[in-house]
């Protein structure tokens, strides 16, 4: 059961990470924090070094679909639905994960069918710019998961997340 509650939630958890970059926080919001290179980061500098021509193409590939967005956002519920009921429908478990697993594809499918239109309207010096842009960005954010799972590993709490919320009473957890 309890392999089977971890998979699901390691289930539901890949695709977010995968959504679209939310969009830019309003002015006067707290700003972006230091990326790897010392700079602040925000959601463009993952194309610093390509043409601001081929940045507004690759941009507008980005933007995807906000129904898709709310599509398996819904089917995700559904999932906590099933997951958190007093008595657990493996059945209707399999099959809402099957139903959010084929939204994740299509919207991955329909994504990589814009990257590749996107990337036929570059020119070869922004296709190298943003090959190597990718590889630094791939380094930097296996940099920092290593770094959490070190930290993790140590029993350490990452220096910006608060102190978890005490047991609820009754909870045995005391």
């Amino acid at each position: 059961m309890k392999t089977l509650i971890a998979a699901t939630l390691a289930l539901l958890a890949a695709p977010v990470l995968a959504q679209a970059a939310s969009p830019a926080p309003p002015a006067g919001a707290e700003a972006p924090r230091a990326g790897a290179y010392g700079k602040r980061m925000n959601r463009h500098d993952m194309w610093a070094n390509v043409s601001p021509e081929g940045r507004a193409i690759l941009r507008e590939t980005m933007r995807g679909d906000p129904k898709d967005r709310e599509a398996i956002k819904a089917s995700r519920d559904r999932i906590n639905a099933i997951v958190g009921a007093e008595k657990l429908d493996v059945a209707a478990l399999r099959k809402a994960m099957a139903a959010e697993r084929r939204l994740v594809d299509a919207q991955h499918a329909n994504r990589q069918a814009s990257m590749l239109a996107a990337i036929q309207k570059l020119s070869p010096a922004d296709r190298k710019a943003f090959a190597e842009d990718a590889r630094r960005a791939r380094a930097d954010v296996e940099a920092r998961t290593a770094q959490w799972r070190k930290r993790a590993q140590g029993g350490q709490r990452m220096p910006d997340m608060p102190p978890p919320p005490p047991p609820a009473p009754g909870t045995g957890i005391e």
